[in-house]
């Protein structure tokens, strides 16, 4: 949500950026020179921010993947365990309600 809200944003500082391109003076050149590194970097760290959560992702599934495929066994007994206890939680918490 907040990305579709920046996306807007930049769009509309760079429509009044167009709508002011015969402009001309050396504070006005200034400021939008500015205003476009400014966005650029917004840019870059958005694009950076999309792909730095995918690449985590993609990282820890691989992780969990290795450690599922070299250690079934282990894996297995794991899932049971975690299981258990979330199950255990879940029950003391609903007794204690």
């Amino acid at each position: 949500m907040k990305s579709a809200k920046l996306h807007q944003l930049l769009t509309d500082v760079e429509d009044l950026l167009a709508r002011l391109d015969d402009e001309h003076s050396p504070q006005l050149d200034q400021l939008r020179s500015q205003v476009e590194a400014t966005m650029s970097q917004a840019k870059s760290a958005l694009t950076q921010q999309g792909k730095s959560t995918a690449a985590q992702v993609r990282h820890y599934a691989g992780i969990a993947d290795d450690y599922i495929t070299g250690y079934p066994r282990t894996a297995f007994a794991s899932g049971i365990l975690i299981g258990a206890a979330l199950g255990f939680l879940i029950a003391s918490a609903r007794s204690s309600d």
